[in-house]
C-alpha cells in the first residue's frame, strides 16, 4: 500500500494510547504530558537514545522513540531487577531496553491498526545511540508526539514516506526528494546555531542541494560525516566541546578527500587561515550570501 497521510491520526491516537499504557501500567511511571505536535514540523530532533521502526502494510512509514537516557535507564532498571548485570553489560542492555519497549508497545498498536487481510508489518528495531537532528524534506510528513514524566522525555516520531530514509533516518532518495532531474549534493552542516541551519539549509536547498544532515558542536561532526558520508560539509569555527579547525582536521585525518568550507565571521580571518591550512577548501563569511555561497561551492568542485 501505498503511503497515506490520513493514516498519520489513527497511528499516532493507537501508539500513543498503548505507551501511555505501557509506562503506567508496565513501568509504573506516571505521564504527565503528552503532546502531539502536528502540520509542518521543520525537522526532528533525536534524543540520547533512539529505536527506529520501519512499518508495512496499511500504514508505511518510520516510527522513531526517542528517550532522554535517565528515563531509559530507569526503565532498564525496572526490566533487569531480577537479573544479575554486569557493570560493562550496562550499555548493552539499554540498548536492548530500547528495542524490547518499542516490540512491546508497536507490536500491540498493531492490533488496533490492522486491517482484514492486509496486517501491519514491523520491521526489526534499529537503535540510534547519539543525538541527531533531522531536516525535513520537501516530500516527508514529520508528526511527533512528546511524553513527559518524572524520569524524563519520549519522544515518538512518525516519519514518512518511509522509502525516502534508510533505517539510520538519513535521506536516500536525494532525486525524488527534490524534484528534479539534478544530483544534487549531499550536504552537512556543523553550525551550534540553528538561526545559521535554517539560512544555510534554505539556501542549499534552492541552489539545487541536499543537506542530509546536521551536527551542533564540532565533536559531533565526525560521527556525523561517517553516517552522512557528504560531498560537502560547512563547517561553523566558533563551537562547543571542539572548535571547527579541530574538527576540520579530524574529519580530514579519517576521510582526506573530504571537502569542508568553514562559515565564519569577519572578525575571526586569523582562524579561518588555520582552518584552511588544516585542510578546508575555503571559507564564506557571515552574514552567509547566497551568491557567495554558489561561488564558493562553484569553486570546490570546478563547476
Amino acid at each position: 500500500m501505498t503511503f497515506c497521510k490520513l493514516k498519520f491520526p489513527p497511528t499516532m491516537a493507537a501508539v500513543l494510547s498503548r505507551s501511555r499504557d505501557y509506562l503506567q501500567d508496565e513501568i509504573g511511571l506516571k505521564v504527565s504530558r503528552a503532546k502531539p505536535r502536528i502540520g509542518n514540523i521543520d525537522a526532528l530532533q533525536l534524543r540520547d537514545m533512539t529505536a527506529v521502526v520501519c512499518t508495512g502494510g496499511p500504514v508505511k512509514l518510520i516510527i522513531a522513540f526517542s528517550f532522554q537516557r535517565p528515563l531509559l535507564e530507569h526503565i532498564r532498571e525496572i526490566l533487569t531487577a531480577s537479573m544479575d548485570v554486569a557493570e560493562e553489560e550496562l550499555e548493552l542492555y539499554l540498548r536492548e531496553t530500547a528495542a524490547e519497549i518499542v516490540n512491546v508497545i508497536l507490536g500491540h498498536a498493531t492490533a488496533d491498526l490492522a486491517e482484514e487481510g492486509n496486517d501491519m508489518e514491523l520491521s526489526p528495531p534499529r537503535v540510534l545511540d547519539q543525538e541527531k537532528n533531522i531536516l525535513r524534506p520537501k516530500k516527508a510528513t514529520f508528526t511527533s508526539i512528546e511524553m513527559a514524566t518524572n524520569y524524563g522525555i519520549l519522544d515518538i516520531n512518525f516519519v514518512g514516506p518511509s522509502e525516502l530514509f534508510d533505517h539510520d533516518l538519513n535521506i536516500i532518495d536525494e532525486k525524488k526528494t527534490q524534484g528534479g532531474d539534478m544530483h544534487p549534493l549531499k550536504v552537512l552542516i556543523v553550525d551550534d546555531s540553528l538561526l545559521t541551519v535554517r539560512t544555510l539549509t534554505g539556501m542549499l536547498t534552492e541552489l539545487g542541494h541536499l543537506v542530509v544532515q546536521t551536527a551542533g558542536s564540532g565533536a559531533l561532526a565526525l560521527e556525523a560525516y561517517r553516517q552522512a558520508k557528504p560531498d560537502l560539509v560547512t563547517m561553523d569555527i566558533t563551537m562547543p566541546d571542539m572548535d571547527g579547525i579541530e574538527a576540520t582536521g579530524g574529519i580530514l585525518k579519517e576521510f582526506p578527500d573530504a571537502n569542508i568550507i568553514m562559515v565564519t565571521s569577519h572578525g575571526q580571518q586569523g582562524m579561518v587561515m588555520k582552518a584552511v591550512k588544516a585542510g578546508a577548501k575555503g571559507y564564506v563569511l557571515k552574514p552567509i550570501k547566497a551568491d557567495k555561497l554558489r561561488e564558493m561551492i562553484s569553486r570546490v568542485f570546478k563547476t
